[in-house]
């Protein structure tokens, strides 16, 4: 009998010794950060007017998209036919490249790669340097004459040029962009222990882009985030009380961390206990609070209006905790909501209502 208890005595330590060691990988994918393109599409064919294209599980989105590889870019525009595990649809103008048999690339959302505003959409630009805590952040700020700026927070892993599509709006209404870095992106200061914060930490940089907005005439801001950064946005807004914010704006934002791991971990077929394992593990190594990063939960510490673009076929950032957000705030929240495009896609399945959207939010009626 004792050698079979220290048996499963043993067999008992290994299996907590695999949990917590796929709670720490599984952790990992929350936090850890990751550079650099992937390219799951493989172009089919290409005829000059269409490009097919295998892989992927949202080629056949509606609307417009870029197309980006290594070497090029190309705009597309509808799906014009489905086969086996193809997707056939228009190429608008090939910007740049070679588009051939062969080419692995992705679809864009932000459709021009990671092309500055001059020569993603014809806006000069500039790039600055912003001080925060840890050291210099790049970031680009693009010309104009209001005193009201928007400070571009872009997603998890990304940068800058996430802004491109929507600064063309604020150009022509004289609203400066300022698209800015935050910690442990590429090339910049890491964090002290190197990992993302979710938002908990990342906001420092947003209190040190508005500084900077202030210093160069800024009266006041806007503050405008996708996924990652509708993240960020929230927690500076609640941080800094007395900052002169006007506004939010979030696109697919993470009001709930808690939703995307729980979808991440069905979409691997993950169990949901292991999946409260790593956002455990995440806590312990970081030091945040899931319930501090609920922004569900704090719904009543918002004061100014927020504008908040989701797409129903969100399948990385679930829009259910965004809609409880606006439910329970509707005295500040204008809702736009698409289907069909996926995450971060409002603005490439319906561009011209969008665009509207911010214009009508930036500028209200007196």
């Amino acid at each position: 009998m004792k050698r079979i208890a220290g048996v499963a005595g043993v067999l008992a330590v290994l299996a907590l010794l695999g949990v917590a060691g796929a709670g720490w990988y599984y952790s990992g994918l929350v936090i850890d950060p990751s550079h650099g393109d992937s390219y799951p599409l493989e172009v089919v064919s290409y005829d000059g007017t269409r490009v097919t294209l295998r892989g992927g599980a949202d080629t056949d989105a509606p609307g417009s998209f870029g197309l980006t590889w290594a070497a090029g870019n190309a705009i597309l525009g509808d799906v014009v036919a489905r086969g086996p595990g193809t997707v056939t649809r228009k190429v608008d103008t090939v910007r740049r490249g070679t588009l051939r048999p062969g080419v692995r690339a992705y679809l864009d959302r932000w459709m021009w790669g990671h092309e500055d505003p001059r020569s993603a959409v014809g806006v000069p630009y500039q790039e600055v340097r912003i001080r925060s805590e840890l050291g210099h952040f790049p970031a680009w700020r693009t010309e104009g004459d209001g005193t009201t700026w928007v400070i571009a927070v872009h997603g998890r892993n990304a940068n800058p040029a996430e802004a491109s599509r929507v600064i063309p709006v604020f150009h022509r209404l004289g609203m400066p962009v300022l698209s800015i870095t935050y910690r442990n992106d590429e090339g910049v200061p890491a964090g002290p222990d190197g990992k993302h914060h979710l938002g908990a930490s990342e906001w420092k940089e947003v209190a040190a882009a508005i500084s900077y907005a202030r210093a160069s005439g800024a009266t006041g801001v806007y503050l405008y985030g996708w996924s990652m950064g509708g993240a960020i946005v929230p927690m500076a807004a609640r941080m800094l009380p007395d900052a002169p914010i006007k506004g939010l704006i979030l696109d697919s934002p993470v009001m709930d961390w808690r939703a995307p791991i729980e979808l991440g971990a069905r979409q691997r077929g993950v169990p949901l206990w292991l999946a409260s394992v790593g956002m455990s593990v995440v806590e312990r190594r970081t030091g945040l609070s899931f319930a501090e990063l609920d922004q569900v939960a704090h719904a009543a510490d918002f004061s100014v209006p927020v504008l908040l673009f989701v797409d129903d076929d969100d399948q990385t950032v679930p829009v259910g905790p965004a809609m409880e957000f606006a439910r329970l705030r509707p005295d500040i929240v204008r809702l736009f909501r698409t289907s069909g495009a996926g995450h971060t896609g409002s603005w490439n399945v319906s561009p011209t209502a969008y665009e509207k959207a911010l214009t009508d939010f930036v500028t209200p009626l007196p």
